[in-house]
């Protein structure tokens, strides 16, 4: 039986989804069966150039060469995923989105000299058409071992219809809401298990935005416990790159 070709490659990012398909450890070794990685810059030594059955992409395009890698991407591959919050909704590199507050931050740490590469930072949908989008940072392995399977059998995945509360409540968690604790829970797409919250953390929403996330009310309710500079660079860590944040977490 033909293996199915897939590509797995990395534009700006942390590489921390990467390293979640290594984890994935037997269950990679399940899915080796079925599948060839014709490339992957981590652990191949020499890559195909395509074409490829399925792309996973990995991180946000910054530079004029990320964006025609992607570009040139799409014209080879059947499948094409977003792998991670980088590369979904822009990630923690969208927080300074604009080139102007980009250039002026550069300047304050690196000097009035420092020419970057980088003028922008955009989640790779900005650029080109995507099958999917896989969220989370990183990824979780249950997620990204329920995504490789359907594409595998050539399906695309459907996202998960609830938030990540419902996730929450199946861990036995308290509403940290009601507390009066920051959470972006009720906004965020389900997939990661709950996980920050079950270990004492925030849910910051890097899973992205569900799809009918209500931030107006979610802010409403910050608005009882937190100031407004709190509330904006909450909904911003991951939030700033998504249509939902422009329409609702900036005003």
């Amino acid at each position: 039986m033909k293996k199915i070709k897939l590509a797995i490659f990395d534009l700006t990012d942390c590489e921390g989804c990467e390293l979640q398909i290594i984890n994935l450890k037997e269950k990679l070794l399940t899915i080796l069966e079925k599948v060839e990685i014709t490339t992957w810059r981590l652990v191949k030594e020499k890559n195909s150039p395509g074409p490829f059955d399925i792309a996973l992409v990995e991180g946000s395009a910054h530079t004029k060469e990320e964006i025609a890698l992607l570009k040139e991407l799409r014209e080879k591959s059947n499948y094409l995923a977003a792998l991670g919050s980088c590369a979904t909704i822009g990630g923690i590199s969208s927080i300074v989105g604009k080139a102007k507050e980009r250039k002026k931050l550069f300047q304050l740490i690196y000097g009035p000299k420092y020419r970057p590469k980088a003028k922008t930072s955009k989640p790779i949908g900005a650029y080109i058409p995507v099958d999917f989008y896989l969220c989370g940072c990183p990824v979780s392995l249950s997620e990204l071992e329920r995504v490789i399977t359907h594409l595998l059998f050539g399906r695309i995945p459907e996202k998960l219809p609830y938030p990540v509360c419902l996730e929450c409540k199946l861990k036995e968690n308290e509403c940290l809401l009601i507390k009066d604790q920051p959470c972006l829970g009720p906004i965020t797409q389900a997939g990661c298990q709950a996980i920050c919250i079950t270990e004492g953390k925030y849910c910051y929403g890097c899973q992205g935005p569900t799809k009918e996330a209500n931030i107006k009310a979610l802010k409403n309710r910050f608005s009882q416990f937190l100031k407004n500079k709190e509330i904006e660079n909450y909904l911003s860590l991951f939030l700033k790159a998504t249509k939902e944040y422009q329409k609702w977490g900036k005003k």
